[in-house]
């Protein structure tokens, strides 16, 4: 008997096998919200980057599109980026982003747009990594790596950056049944608290944060009009809301009253904002909406109003504004069971956990780049003693040169070689060296750099026994960057 076809069931092939719609849609949709969370809607705590922005600074480099080069068409970037590593569309919003935002971490050349006005197409503008955004790019050889889509390259799993990126650029993210919305903050002030966790550990509370990271930052202005209780609640329980308001005067001129908006505060746009005062116009609230702004000045509106009264009761309240902050992050690990997969985990933090945990990757990443530094130098070194040790025993290599095993025998005959581990290793080494160079050697110059090379590996030593101080230092080196903050408090 034929099965009827309908809403509860749901024909998978050709074979009876049936399975329930609703279960499907179910399964189905908790897939692809997942994979949406997972790869393109949150940003990894670490480097503070999506997928797109990731991949589009990674092609920058590959392009030599960096700080000390010239720029290249974005549409170069956008389409190398599109054809290695991000097969979901354009990316040239994100190349936006990343030009535009609070600290930008790429220096664009021509129209990027305004608060009013959209940028020029990718193939009208030009782009390269910023100064502060070559900092992303710092440590890259600890960094894990796995192959793009098709396998012909690699990619970074994550920008080993000494950047706190996360935290000093907005990271908002929409995706099924989740949205996350993380403000951004005054970079002298998140080194400050960085600082405070590293010296205290486990120790830290909100309230030491709070010392000296006032709240959210925010390059346009405005000012934060919640408490600082209320701030703190937010940072403390991962979520809340935060109200802000604009920057204004407000003076007589003769009869009326003129505002002057100078200063934008989150969540505050423009656009919106004269559509609103111009439809006031025929209510015969405001008499004229003037846009004043320019590229050295981005934040002037005027608005003349017919009455103060009118300000209080039907203008004021648009210049305030109550932005929605949910702290949601991921983090993105190189598979253990599958080569080019990623594992992600995702994470719900408040503002504390999202420092310490920051930290600790940081401390991991520069103990990593000193064991990298120090086992060069060990090797640089070992090659030094070797050169020394062959310039002072030549007769022993011009006589292995007549052996019909020359490596063999400077390995069996050179003093300081027989009986150890290495001895192969080094003879082979010596045997390359040509007779000539090594007669030639200066010992004296040698011994120096023996000890040089000491030196150093005695201070990374110390560096890996003392790694809270490097992880500071380097936060240190971010002082160039730093700027006053802009979001009153």
């Amino acid at each position: 008997m034929k099965k009827k076809n309908t809403l509860d069931e749901f024909f998978e092939d050709n074979n009876s096998k049936t399975i329930n719609a609703e279960e499907m849609f179910h399964k189905n949709m908790k897939t692809y919200g997942l994979d949406v969370l997972e790869d393109r809607a949150l940003a990894d705590f670490r480097d503070g980057l999506k997928p797109a922005q990731r991949r589009l600074i990674w092609t920058a480099k590959d392009l030599k599109a960096t700080w000390d080069n010239k720029t290249v068409k974005s549409a170069r970037i956008t389409g190398d980026c599109m054809g290695k590593y991000h097969p979901h569309g354009s990316a040239y919003g994100s190349l936006v982003t990343l030009a535009t935002s609070e600290y930008p971490l790429i220096y664009g050349q021509g129209n990027w747009g305004s608060l009013t006005d959209g940028p020029a197409a990718d193939r009208y503008t030009e782009a390269k990594i910023s100064e502060v955004g070559m900092k992303m790019l710092e440590c890259m050889d600890v960094a894990d790596y796995i192959p793009n889509y098709t396998g012909e390259f690699k990619e970074p799993v994550v920008l080993t950056t000494r950047l706190p990126n996360f935290f000093i650029n907005e990271c908002a993210g929409i995706a099924v049944g989740l949205s996350c919305n993380i403000p951004s903050h005054n970079l002298k002030e998140i080194v400050d608290a960085m600082k405070v966790v590293i010296k205290k550990g486990q120790a830290t509370k909100i309230k030491d944060i709070m010392k000296v990271m006032k709240g959210p930052d925010h390059k346009y202005g405005g000012k934060i009009i919640s408490t600082p209780a209320e701030v703190e609640a937010v940072y403390k329980n991962g979520e809340g809301s935060i109200k802000y308001e604009c920057d204004y005067t407000l003076v007589r001129e003769k009869k009326n009253m003129l505002l002057t908006v100078t200063g934008y505060c989150p969540g505050f746009s423009p656009n919106t904002f004269i559509n609103k005062m111009i439809s006031m116009i025929d209510d015969g609230v405001v008499i004229y909406v003037n846009d004043s702004s320019t590229k050295t000045d981005p934040c002037k509106l005027e608005v003349l109003i017919k009455n103060e009264e009118d300000f209080e009761k039907k203008i004021h309240k648009h210049l305030i504004k109550s932005e929605s902050y949910r702290f949601y992050a991921i983090e993105r690990q190189k598979s253990k069971a599958i080569e080019k997969d990623v594992d992600t985990k995702i994470l719900i933090p408040n503002m504390l956990d999202l420092m310490n945990m920051w930290v600790d990757w940081r401390k991991g990443v520069e103990t990593k780049m000193c064991e990298v530094e120090k086992k060069l130098e060990e090797e640089k070194k070992q090659k030094c003693d070797w050169r020394l040790l062959a310039s002072q025993n030549i007769k022993v290599i011009v006589k292995a040169l007549e052996e019909k095993d020359p490596i063999k025998y400077i390995a069996e005959n050179m003093p300081g070689l027989k009986g150890k581990s290495f001895a192969m290793e080094a003879a082979k080494y010596i045997g390359d060296q040509r007779v000539i160079s090594l007669q030639k050697i200066d010992q004296d110059k040698i011994k120096t750099d023996i000890k040089d090379h000491e030196k150093n590996i005695k201070a990374l030593e110390y560096d890996i026994a003392h790694i809270d101080d490097v992880v500071i230092r380097e936060l240190d080196k971010l002082k160039p960057y730093y700027r006053d903050r802009k979001l009153k408090v």
